[in-house]
């Protein structure tokens, strides 16, 4: 054991003849504890609220998209074939990129319509996905009722917004009217379910219906769509799929085995406003970061300080007999190391308990028409963790390398007559 572990071992960060801490050690133990909550907090909060908007987004939009290069500019109007070229196109990529047993690959298709009651009526998009489709996302919103199935052609579910505003429930009838080239083509459906997202554009305007009764309405046979859907993939690999995909059926259009030329978009661009509102949110964390290592650092270096005025007579007889100023300044930094644990031990616990409870019960609750979500949402990152309390023990080293350098600047003479 060193000399300088030997004496901050015997020394106590209590008053002198007293049990309870100096002020000035509670003020440091507690402005580690509330910075490193504070951080901690930001990071779990922007962290979850980043990944529970990024699951909405992706359930309503998909991940990755093949679409006819002239349906996609706007300029046609000819369904998705997904022919047997197509499909070994996409399954032999499929079949090689990551895990591909959690990828979904399926058609989709949409059409415009009304929704009419007696008293009211109003515009939405019925959205169906064909075989292979995950619903869980689905599920998972889901309020009340059940989600569309083929084997309830007439069955659709709504939002809860269009619920309230047309006076809708579970089992009740309402009429759809399509127009398409002038002609006007009613149907009548029954709400099988409810669901609520939180996201007020989808919801105001998304009905989710069968497959088969929104491809009859289109038109289409069964192996067409407006679009071919890829999800399943981890936000990180969507953008190297989409481009490895692209490029394969750029490759199978120019060798002749496809017979038209496909566009691959991305949720990252249908959904860039969101994607880029998201991304601010980590200025936010940076910001909260800066500040609060500022607060405990300046605390930090006031409790030294105040350490070694407390101990300049011990200072002084330490010097007179011989000891280096490296070997005093390790005793101070290791009274600081003690006041940096305790409250980084606080903080954790504090933060983690926030964490654990907010996660488990969501007691605070958010208004979804401005969040999207009705609840704080947190999510704990082992990683996060781990380099946030290893930065705050870096940066409180460093910065008590400043106040202990006022020893080397100390006269033993002098500090002997300290009084």
């Amino acid at each position: 054991m060193s000399i300088s572990s030997f004496i901050s071992s015997r020394l106590s960060l209590k008053e002198a003849g007293s049990r309870k801490l100096s002020p000035a050690i509670i003020v440091a133990v507690s402005g580690v504890a509330v910075a490193f909550f504070v951080m901690m907090l930001s990071i779990a909060i922007v962290g979850g609220f980043k990944s529970e908007i990024t699951k909405k987004i992706m359930g309503f939009d998909a991940q990755v998209s093949v679409i006819p290069l002239q349906a996609f500019y706007g300029s046609g109007d000819e369904p998705f074939n997904y022919d047997d070229e197509i499909k070994n196109v996409v399954n032999g990529l499929v079949s090689r990129f990551g895990d591909n047993e959690k990828l979904s690959v399926f058609l989709s298709v949409s059409e415009t319509g009304i929704l009419k009651t007696p008293d009211d009526f109003q515009g939405v998009n019925f959205r169906a996905s064909g075989e292979g489709h995950d619903d869980s996302f689905m599920r998972s919103i889901l309020r009340q009722g059940n989600p569309v199935s083929d084997s309830v052609p007439n069955g659709i579910v709504i939002s809860q917004k269009i619920s309230d505003r047309l006076h809708l429930s579970e089992g009740d009838k309402v009429d759809a009217y399509f127009i398409n080239d002038g002609i006007i083509r009613p149907r009548r459906f029954i709400i099988s379910g409810i669901y609520s997202s939180g996201f007020g554009d989808y919801d105001e305007a998304v009905v989710f219906a069968p497959y088969a009764t929104v491809s009859k309405l289109r038109g289409m046979g069964s192996d067409q769509g407006d679009r071919l859907e890829i999800t399943g993939l981890q936000l990180d690999e969507i953008q190297p799929f989409a481009q490895e995909l692209q490029d394969v059926l750029t490759d199978a259009y120019t060798a002749g085995r496809i017979p038209d030329t496909m566009a691959v978009n991305t949720v990252l661009n249908t959904g860039a406003a969101y994607f880029n509102w998201l991304a601010l949110l980590d200025t936010n964390v940076v910001v909260i970061l800066i500040l609060m290592g500022c607060v405990s650092g300046f605390m930090l270096i006031t409790c030294v300080i105040i350490l070694i005025l407390q101990r300049v007579r011990m200072v002084g007889v330490l010097k007179a007999i011989g000891a280096a100023d490296s070997q005093i300044r390790g005793i101070f930094i290791r009274l600081g190391a003690r006041v940096i644990f305790s409250g980084l031990a606080i903080g954790n616990i504090l933060s983690l308990l926030f964490i654990w409870i907010q996660g488990k019960w969501h007691f605070i609750p958010l208004d979804p028409e401005s969040y999207y979500l009705t609840s704080v949402p947190v999510e704990f990152n082992i990683h996060a963790w781990l380099a946030l309390n290893a930065g705050i023990v870096l940066l409180s080293y460093s910065l008590m390398l400043l106040p202990t350098g006022m020893i080397s600047r100390l006269s033993p003479v002098k500090t002997l007559r300290f009084e």
